[in-house]
């Protein structure tokens, strides 16, 4: 096999987890290990790389289920989906419809209904965590165009906030986990939505109203200031711009800033 070939194959059998055996032929042999088990050292590295990777942006969810169980969860995923990212940043975005799938599998896991969407929560802190800041809104440059290219804009949230509709009480459980102090004081049973936004350096969690809900809704799916005002969701957008949700505008494909 030429360089080339023996570094794809070799880089393959990490992320997939599987052994080649033309591969194995060109490996030197060891004294004391055989060649799958000298490919099964660098497999092993790479699942534990994954597995902390995990734990690391679902802390919330590792210690609800606890280390033992989330351990063998993981496991799981990463057999299922394997790294194809560099950047282990970009690593467990699945691991919510995961979570729903193995919630509807395994009868010990029906009391965590609320489990995906806490996860789903944790990923959008994670991502909020590290993406990039963005400017303020350009009032001036909004507000020379004309009332026509207004009514057809489309607005940008910020990339350092997202927000997750759910109908269980996330933050609650979210904010009970932040702390090693126990409490007895049942979770009250509610639907919470949550903004997660990160200002300047400082990662913020808070509720969102139902009506700054679906403003922000129609927001992400390319909702029009005129489809806004229709909606009666306009006069939600000055707190929107002020707080820093909403950065920019986008008109005939054309993004301000």
């Amino acid at each position: 096999m030429k360089l080339q070939a023996l570094q794809e194959t070799f880089i393959k059998q990490l992320t997939d987890f599987q052994t080649d055996s033309e591969f194995l032929k060109q490996l030197t042999p060891c004294l004391s290990l055989s060649p799958e088990q000298q490919v099964a050292v660098y497999q092993n590295n790479v699942r534990g790389a994954l597995q902390s990777c995990l734990a690391q942006i679902y802390p919330v969810c590792r210690t609800i289920l606890g280390e033992r169980y989330f351990t063998q969860l993981a496991k799981v995923y990463i057999q299922i989906h394997p790294s194809r990212h560099a950047n282990l940043n970009q690593y467990g975005e699945s691991f919510s419809d995961f979570i729903l799938q193995q919630s509807q599998r395994r009868s010990e896991l029906t009391e965590f209904a609320y489990l995906s969407d806490l996860v789903t929560l944790e990923w959008r802190y994670h991502q909020v965590y590290y993406a990039k800041s963005s400017s303020m809104f350009e009032f001036e440059s909004f507000a020379h165009l004309t009332e026509q290219q207004q009514a057809q804009s489309s607005f940008q949230l910020a990339p350092c906030f997202q927000c997750v509709a759910s109908n269980y009480p996330i933050l609650s459980i979210w904010q009970r986990n932040q702390t090693d102090v126990q409490s007895d004081q049942p979770i009250a049973l509610k639907s919470e939505n949550v903004a997660v936004f990160r200002r300047q350096n400082r990662m913020e969690l808070f509720e969102l109203e139902s009506p700054i809900l679906h403003t922000l809704a129609l927001i992400q799916t390319g909702g029009t200031l005129q489809a806004l005002v229709q909606a009666e969701l306009d006069q939600y957008l000055p707190e929107l711009i002020q707080q820093g949700w909403l950065v920019g505008y986008d008109i005939g494909g054309v993004e301000s800033g």
